[in-house]
């Protein structure tokens, strides 16, 4: 049976109070800060950690006493790492749209991908391909888990991963990729050291370009 997803739904069910203490957070700073703020919140509540709620609530008390700039600038412990729970969020789905590449798998105008995430990601990833797809359905498979989305309408199942295949034949706009990756590669330029920096090794398995050099 499948389950209905929304952002600020299963993954935030202390919205309400968290809503609460933030109109009295937003008077400590700057419209930008605030803005920054809530972003930084947003990402940490994706977090896997099961202690972000308390870290949250001692940062948001922070930021009530001695201003948002305290926390943004990271003046305390519980501040830098409320910070550094975001941009692990944050750095997650930046790698998923970055590298997540999607193929077709029938008539249907389904796009189908794959990707390997450890935090709460699998929405946020989702509503980036939906608005960027906005005539197709997109199917993402995470694990053991799969999300179904079309329009406005997310759904989350439970799946046997091994009962799902992607499709292997390279679709026509791989084809094209592929073309223009050859025709830009430098092999005299190759630098695995600097290549390692920029796309950590675990994730080469979801770069469609690097198969054509066997670099995966």
């Amino acid at each position: 049976m499948n389950e209905q997803l929304s952002i600020f739904n299963d993954k935030f069910d202390r919205k309400e109070e968290l809503e609460e203490k933030l109109p009295m957070v937003k008077l400590k700073g700057t419209p930008e800060a605030y803005y920054l703020f809530r972003q930084r919140l947003y990402y940490a509540l994706l977090h896997k950690d099961p202690n972000k709620y308390q870290l949250i609530d001692k940062v948001i008390e922070q930021a009530k006493a001695k201003g948002l700039s305290y926390i943004l600038c990271k003046v305390s412990a519980e501040a830098k790492k409320f910070i550094d729970l975001s941009r692990q969020v944050a750095g997650e789905r930046h790698r998923a749209i970055s590298f997540l590449r999607l193929k077709p798998i029938d008539q249907h105008n389904v796009l189908m991908g794959e990707f390997e995430i450890v935090h709460q990601t699998g929405e946020i990833i989702m509503l980036h391909f939906l608005k960027r797809f906005p005539k197709y359905r997109i199917m993402l498979v995470f694990g053991n888990e799969v999300l179904i989305g079309q329009g406005n309408e997310i759904f989350r199942e439970k799946i046997e991963r091994r009962k799902v295949t992607l499709p292997s034949t390279p679709d026509e706009f791989e084809r094209y990729w592929l073309a223009f990756y050859r025709s830009q590669y430098i092999p005299e330029r190759r630098n695995l050291k600097y290549f390692q920096r920029m796309i950590p090794k675990k994730y080469w398995r979801w770069v469609t370009e690097l198969k054509e050099f066997g670099l995966n």
